[in-house]
């Protein structure tokens, strides 16, 4: 039976031209399309209040945290820098108080950009707001690239790990964000690293817990490697 893989929802800020609304939610279709082809059964998540959050968990076989906003760095104590972008605070509410009852449920997340720094952040650990002020490497990468989204523009090492069983030693990734993983949440290890040191994948012992920096699925259709990363994860569910 294919498994129900809830997609958590950014929204859409201004009033979109399809149905005059502001603030729709919307998860990305080539997620949606990479789910699909994984041989899962998308389920898209709207921000839901905090008491009905446990109801989740009864009806799906597990999670993806999506791309989207900056963190509020407030959740971990930090208040905003000059360079922090948009931040989506009912959002991360919702995300990280659905990341803390998966990992005390032990229930299967896999999380995307954002995604990772909301599950290190929700698990304790500490992201940067901005690498390029924050980071100090003077080699430091161009970690948003002009490039098109889908095209990969950096190479990321992977140790040895569930990441690295999927992917092999290395990847070609693609890479938009800013922000990145700073101290990794106890529990969570380092399996990815771009060339500058900057972290590009955690995950937990046994990988219930597993994230990237990039957008594999923006890759997938391209780089058969990218699709196996969902396959894996919705292997990994019992």
């Amino acid at each position: 039976m294919s498994k129900l893989i809830g997609i958590t929802a950014d929204v859409y800020l201004g009033t979109t031209s399809v149905i005059n609304q502001k603030r729709a939610d919307f998860v990305p279709h080539p997620l949606v399309e990479a789910v699909l082809a994984a041989g899962g059964i998308p389920v898209g998540l709207p921000y839901l209040p905090a008491d009905k959050i446990d109801t989740l968990f009864d009806r799906l076989d597990g999670i993806i945290f999506t791309g989207g906003p900056d963190v509020d760095p407030t959740f971990m104590g930090e208040e905003p820098i000059p360079q922090l972008a948009i931040t989506d605070r009912p959002r991360d509410i919702f995300e990280i108080g659905l990341v803390k009852m998966a990992a005390e449920k032990h229930f299967p997340i896999l999380g995307i950009c954002r995604g990772t720094h909301v599950i290190n952040v929700a698990l304790g650990g500490t992201i940067y707001q901005d690498l390029n002020v924050q980071y100090g490497e003077p080699n430091l990468l161009k970690h948003h690239q002009d490039a098109p989204g889908n095209l990969p523009t950096h190479h990321v090492s992977i140790a040895p790990s569930a990441l690295q069983n999927t992917l092999g030693n290395s990847a070609y990734v693609n890479s938009r964000h800013h922000q990145a993983v700073k101290k990794p949440a106890n529990g969570l290890k380092i399996v990815a690293t771009a060339p500058d040191g900057v972290i590009e994948g955690i995950e937990n012992s046994d990988a219930s817990i597993q994230a990237v920096q990039w957008h594999p699925e923006n890759m997938w259709q391209d780089d058969a490697k990218e699709l196996n990363l969902f396959k894996d994860y919705i292997k990994r569910i019992q």
